[in-house]
């Protein structure tokens, strides 16, 4: 398969529709993600799994929506406290990962000339960077400027690279076995 076909709005920036089995794994994977590392769910795997595969409108809903299930998971499930403090580091990261959405697209729709595995490693590179310096900003008023070390970030981030190859390997699987349609180039209607 083609990466092309994997990838469809970022080796062609046409429209499609698509299929809403993709849309419901990427938030159900959101769902588990935030069960699973809560305050690490790997929001910039999911930007550039919803860049790449979605219209940025659409990205930009779904990457709301796997925010609002990972807040709501922490407010009803893992106990996160409410106060002001809390509620302004959910919003913090709900911002760093609409950022890192629309960072990575900017980048990915910038570099056309690339190859589109570069564009693709360039936007996910990109959609890192911005997602953490928005937290780190937020950080240096609100505090845990500490959490912040390379170790820590380099965790973060290999845990992010985990995620998207394991999303795109499934992708792949959703594609070939027909679960998910292969989006071409709109026919022409006369």
């Amino acid at each position: 398969m083609a990466l092309e076909e994997l990838f469809p709005i970022a080796a062609r920036h046409g429209e499609g529709r698509r299929q809403a089995a993709w849309l419901f794994l990427l938030i159900a994977a959101g769902f588990v993600s935030s069960f699973t590392f809560a305050c690490v769910t790997p929001f910039s795997a999911f930007a550039l799994l919803s860049e790449a595969t979605l219209t940025l409108p659409r990205a930009l809903a779904v990457m709301a929506a796997i925010w609002l299930v990972n807040q709501i998971i922490g407010y009803l499930a893992l106990g996160y406290p409410l106060d002001g403090l809390s509620m302004t580091w959910g919003a913090t990261i709900g911002i760093a990962a609409l950022a890192g959405t629309a960072v990575a697209a900017a980048i990915v729709a910038v570099a056309r000339a690339w190859p589109l595995w570069s564009r693709l490693a360039a936007g996910f590179v990109a959609a890192i960077v911005a997602y953490e310096a928005v937290l780190f900003l937020a950080a240096l008023v609100l505090g845990g400027s500490g959490n912040f070390a390379p170790g820590i970030v380099a965790k973060v981030a290999l845990s992010d690279t985990g995620w998207l190859i394991g999303l795109a390997i499934l992708r792949h699987g959703m594609l070939r076995f027909g679960l998910l349609r292969r989006d071409g180039p709109r026919p022409v209607t006369t």
